[in-house]
């Protein structure tokens, strides 16, 4: 029962009425209902798959789940066919706060946030499961970095249709309690209500930690360094976003991120943004930015929406280019690789990195921790 109740504390269906979890292979069929602090009642349905008749039973109840989950998920996007058959994109007028509940939460939420010296929302595609097991390994949650500075890693998660994924998600989440899985399905479109879900969920739980990072699961973040130096460099810093920022961008006409005339007019956005694969932001824009994005017109590519137009509108926010000359973050591996080769960890300024979100990062928190003990060892001779 202990274990139904950890479920319990997790699980908090904003939408969805059934839900069919697989705990393993073999869990107790019982039906039942219960009170979450979300204060709805929920209908959750645990199958033995022992015979047949019983697994047979656990397909009819996974693909009724598939279909509920489709039906309910308003947020995801409505695909309508037009007189050519050829597909178009309808997407929601807000990013209002039905579009962005979270289906399956953590466990301790920011338990004591004034202890944390910073919170990192990392984006994360659902089937990414070997990503988010690289960064439990390098950013343990809790632990001191270098002695002195404490983060929490929580991974910005959407639903998915496939029946075993989902399942998936649902003992990852058990297990290590540190993902957020949206209303919303997990894709490009909904990156947007991914991101607004994550500062909701912030703004109510970790408003009192020192700094908020915004992460995707394939970039590198040396820790250490970014503390030492941005502690020292920007503690004062108010109403504040650091991230590489663009100014003038264009607006992209073709491709995986292609724009329509319709959804903005304009050949480049009037106001800057930030690229999305680091980005840090001081806790006072927190509630803001999250009131912001749920009332101002929807966007779906969230670079330009959660870190230029919500911004623009809040007004008074300041920008600090930490990309390309400052040469703190990067996106070109190749010039993080160079930069360590030639000068060393101690000796390259940059903080975090982009990587193909396997070998690239391996061989960097390789190398980090190599030169960790080196310097433990060092240290102790002395």
């Amino acid at each position: 029962m202990s274990e139904l109740n950890a479920v319990n504390r997790r699980v908090c269906h904003t939408n969805v009425l059934t839900q069919a979890l697989a705990i393993s292979t073999v869990v107790l069929c019982v039906g039942f209902i219960v009170r979450l602090s979300c204060q709805r009642k929920v209908s959750l349905l645990l199958v033995r798959v022992q015979d047949q008749a019983n697994t047979d039973r656990l397909m009819r109840v996974i693909i009724e789940q598939r279909e509920q989950i489709k039906d309910l998920s308003q947020s995801l996007k409505v695909l309508q066919q037009r007189a050519d058959d050829t597909p178009t994109i309808k997407y929601p007028k807000r990013a209002s706060d039905d579009l962005t509940g979270v289906l399956i939460g953590t466990d301790d939420e920011c338990g004591n946030a004034s202890s944390l010296d910073a919170v990192m929302l990392v984006h994360s595609a659902a089937g990414h499961f070997s990503r988010r097991e690289r960064y439990r390994k390098a950013y343990t949650n809790g632990t001191l970095v270098n002695g002195q500075h404490k983060l929490k890693v929580v991974f910005l998660i959407g639903h998915v249709l496939d029946a075993q994924i989902q399942i998936d998600l649902e003992i990852e989440n058990r297990k290590y309690g540190d993902t957020l899985i949206g209303v919303f399905l997990d894709t490009y479109q909904n990156l947007t209500l991914k991101a607004v879900m994550g500062y909701r969920w912030a703004a109510e739980y970790c408003g009192n930690t020192k700094l908020i990072i915004k992460m995707d699961d394939d970039v590198f973040f040396n820790v250490g360094k970014f503390f030492d130096t941005f502690w020292s460099e920007k503690t004062h810093s108010k109403r504040s976003i650091f991230c590489n920022v663009w100014e003038q961008a264009p607006v992209g006409r073709s491709g995986k991120w292609k724009v329509e005339k319709d959804i903005f007019a304009n050949d480049t956005y009037h106001f800057p943004y930030c690229a999305g694969f680091f980005i840090v932001i001081t806790t006072d824009l927190l509630v803001p930015m999250y009131n912001a994005a749920k009332s101002i017109d929807f966007f779906w590519i969230d670079d330009v929406f959660m870190y230029g137009m919500v911004p623009d509108v809040l007004g008074g926010v300041t920008y600090w280019q930490i990309g390309q000359k400052s040469r703190k973050i990067t996106e070109k591996y190749k010039d993080y690789k160079q930069c360590r080769v030639k000068k060393g960890i101690s000796g390259c300024s940059y903080w975090a990195v982009l990587t193909d979100g396997a070998s690239q990062f391996d061989v960097e928190h390789e190398e980090l921790i190599k030169h960790e003990k080196t310097i433990l060892k060092t240290s102790s001779a002395l």
